[in-house]
C-alpha cells in the first residue's frame, strides 16, 4: 500500500499545485484553506489526500505550512478576523485547551459520525475533550521512543544502566553511543516522570490541578539529575546537540541510539539506516520509563465560512484508510482501532506502542502553555555547566510558571 502511494504521489502533488496559493488570503472563498505543522513526507501525504479530496468531492484544498510554534498564536490573532484557515492539522493536543478558552475552535461533536466515535480509541477521545466537549477529529497517537541503529547495536541491552555502559563504549572517535535533544522539555520529561516527577498533581475526581506543578519536587530534582549525569558524569550528550543534530549523526549512521518521535522514521528509512523501535530499558530495579505521549488530529476554526465542507474534509482524511496509509509512511498509532488492526504486525508501530504503553497524555489545560517555556529555560541553565544547581533552577521554573 505504501508502494502504490508513492507511485501516485507525483501526479496527486501536481493536482494539488494547481490549488495550492503562495499567501493565505488569496485562497479564502476558493474551497477550504488547510494550515498545518506537517512536513516533509507528511506533507506530502496531507497533499495527497486533499487532492484524493478534490477529485471525489470537487472541493479545492489549499494546504499552507505553518511552524508548530507560531501556529496555535497565529490562530488565536487571526481567526476572529476572517483570516485563519478553515481548519488546522498537526497541532499536538496540550494545545486544544488555549485554543479552545480563546473561541477559536468549533465543536465537532456534531461532526462526528457514530461510526467514527465507536471506532476511536478512548485516550485519544479524551485527549481531543475540553470542557466536555469533543474540539477536533482525532487521527493518531505519537510520542518518542529509543530507536537503535541495527548496524551498531543488533541487540538492545536488558536494563538502563546496561544501556548507558553500552552507549559509552560505542562513544569514540568515529562513532556516538546515545544522544537526543536533552534541553528540550517534551524529551527530558522522560527523566521527569520516571524518578517520580510530574507537570500538574490532580484532585480525588482525577481532574488536573494547575496549581500544584512537580516539575521540582524531589523526584523531579532526581530525574534531571539523571539527565545531567548524560553530559557530565557520561560524556554521552556534548552542548549543543539538538534535535537537528542528533537527527543528522543518526541519519549519517555514526549515532547508535536516539530517543526520538515516529515523524523521524520517514527520514531514516530514506537514509538507508536500518532500525528497531521499543521503551528506553527499565532500570536494574525494574523501574520502567516512560515520558509524555501527544495526540494529533484536525481542529476546525470556529469562524469558518465553510463548515460542511471542512467537517467533510476533515472525516476524509481520519478514516481509517488515510490512518493506515498514515502510520504505515511515518510509524504513528492510529486512533482507528480497525487501523491499529491492519497495521498491527509493522514492528516500528508495535515499537512505539510498547513505548507509549507507559507514557502520560500531555496535559491539555491552558495553563500547559505556561510550562514550556521556563522548563525549557531551566533545562537549558541546568545543562550548562557541571556546577550548576538542579533544584534551584527548577524551583525558579515552577516559580515563573505559576505567576510568582
Amino acid at each position: 500500500m505504501v508502494q502504490g502511494w508513492k507511485e501516485t504521489m507525483t501526479l496527486r502533488k501536481m493536482m494539488i499545485a494547481l490549488l495550492t496559493v503562495a499567501s493565505f488570503g488569496l485562497a479564502f472563498g476558493q474551497g477550504l484553506t488547510v494550515w498545518t505543522t506537517f512536513g516533509d513526507q507528511t506533507l506530502e501525504w496531507l497533499e495527497g489526500e486533499a487532492a484524493s479530496f478534490t477529485s471525489a468531492f470537487g472541493v479545492p484544498v489549499s494546504v499552507v505550512k505553518l511552524d508548530l510554534n507560531e501556529l496555535p498564536a497565529t490562530v488565536l490573532r487571526a481567526a476572529p478576523q476572517g483570516e485563519a484557515a478553515d481548519l488546522f492539522i498537526g497541532v499536538p493536543h496540550d494545545q486544544i485547551g488555549n485554543m479552545a478558552d480563546g473561541g477559536v475552535l468549533a465543536d465537532m461533536s456534531v461532526y462526528a459520525t457514530p461510526g467514527y466515535l465507536a471506532d476511536l480509541g478512548e485516550q485519544a477521545r479524551l485527549a481531543y475533550t475540553f470542557a466536555g466537549k469533543l474540539f477536533g477529529l482525532p487521527m493518531f497517537v505519537e510520542g518518542p521512543a529509543l530507536i537503535v541503529n541495527t548496524d551498531l547495536v543488533p541487540e538492545l541491552p536488558a536494563t538502563y544502566e546496561e544501556m548507558i555502559e553500552l552507549a559509552q563504549e560505542l562513544t569514540t572517535a568515529d562513532t556516538f553511543g546515545f544522544m537526543f535533544d536533552a534541553p528540550n522539555f517534551y524529551f527530558a520529561y522522560l527523566y521527569f516522570r520516571t524518578f517520580g516527577g510530574y507537570v500538574f498533581g490532580r484532585d480525588a475526581s482525577g481532574s488536573l490541578v494547575p496549581t500544584d506543578v512537580g516539575l521540582a519536587s524531589e523526584g523531579a530534582v532526581r530525574g534531571v539529575q539523571a539527565l545531567k549525569d548524560l553530559r557530565f558524569e557520561y560524556d554521552l550528550i556534548p552542548a549543543g546537540v539538538n534535535t537537528e543534530v542528533a537527527n543528522g549523526i543518526f541519519v549519517d549512521g555514526s549515532l547508535a541510539m536516539i530517543y526520538n518521535g515516529p515523524w523521524a522514521i520517514s527520514q531514516y528509512r530514506d537514509a538507508g539506516v536500518n532500525v528497531v523501535v521499543g521503551p528506553v530499558p527499565p532500570m536494574a530495579d525494574g523501574t520502567e520509563f516512560g515520558g509524555f505521549m501527544g495526540v494529533q488530529g484536525v481542529l476546525m476554526n470556529q469562524f469558518s465560512d465553510n463548515k460542511v465542507d471542512a467537517a467533510n474534509f476533515a472525516k476524509w482524511i481520519t478514516r481509517a484508510d488515510a490512518q493506515i496509509s498514515m502510520a504505515q509512511l511515518s510509524g504513528r498509532i492510529p486512533v482507528s482501532e480497525v487501523a491499529v488492526a491492519a497495521v498491527g504486525d509493522d514492528p516500528i508501530i508495535q515499537g512505539f506502542g510498547l513505548a507509549l504503553a507507559n507514557a502520560e497524555p500531555m496535559p491539555n489545560i491552558p495553563e500547559m502553555g505556561q510550562v514550556w517555556g521556563p522548563a525549557g529555560s531551566a533545562l537549558s541553565v541546568i545543562l550548562e555547566t557541571e556546577d550548576s544547581d538542579v533544584e534551584a533552577a527548577l524551583e525558579r521554573a515552577v516559580a515563573e510558571i505559576l505567576g510568582n
